[in-house]
């Protein structure tokens, strides 16, 4: 007759906390956007014109540079502004995500816990239908030669009674052994994974709202 072994079970007492879970990004000071302007500079930079036409047409282009970076500054300050909300929503949305994976980890985990426990009742259950079988066996061996047939059945329905329950009692602490390898090996790596991409996800968000967005910091901006 088979029989189901089995060793501790990793991960059956695991915790599914995490430190960090998307804490509040710590507010940042309020910062006006630059934007940088080579071309102004270089307007300012050349030779002082002493022509008055020159004059005028300097402070012309001057004064059209400066009024198209205003509008320039207020049209980015608005769309960066509309993405600061955007961001904040997602990032709120990340840190939820995270908390309630956190939970589904954490209650993965007492379940295990109890399915392990459950596996241990069925495992010694196992034991007991088994030793059930040799106790059965060894009463009909002891039968005197003289036993009357009566008694001679009645022990071999015993032998066969107790056999059927051993192998009910195997079968369902075999079904319990399966189960809880599949939650170790598939199911508890498969939620922790979820779990780090989840952290990652809420991190990259934090990051662009403490002002690290990769997208402005290419052009030399700097946003609130």
């Amino acid at each position: 007759m088979s029989t189901v072994k089995m060793t501790s079970v990793p991960g059956a007492r695991f915790s599914g906390t995490v430190e960090h879970a998307g804490s509040d990004v710590a507010a940042q000071p309020e910062e006006k956007l630059k934007l940088p302007d080579g071309t102004f500079a270089f307007l300012t930079s050349l030779p002082r014109p002493t022509d008055a036409a020159d004059q005028a047409e300097l402070k012309y282009l001057l004064g059209a540079r400066f009024e198209l970076n205003e509008r320039t500054l207020k049209y980015a300050e608005s769309r960066i502004a509309a993405w600061h909300v955007d961001t904040e929503t997602a990032h709120e949305a990340a840190k939820l995500a995270v908390r309630e994976q956190n939970a589904v980890i954490a209650k993965l985990a007492a379940n295990l816990y109890e399915d392990t426990q459950a596996w241990v009742s069925a495992d010694n259950a196992r034991r007991q239908a088994e030793s059930a079988v040799g106790v059965a066996e060894r009463e009909y061996k002891s039968l005197s030669r003289f036993a009357s047939k009566k008694e001679i059945t009645e022990a071999e329905k015993r032998i066969e009674l107790a056999q059927k329950n051993s192998k009910a009692a195997e079968t369902k602490a075999g079904e319990w052994f399966t189960h809880l390898n599949v939650i170790k090996a598939i199911t508890v790596p498969a939620e922790q994974k979820k779990l780090a991409a989840l952290m990652e996800a809420e991190l990259e968000l934090a990051a662009q709202l403490a002002g690290k967005d990769p997208v402005l910091a290419k052009f030399g901006l700097q946003q609130r």
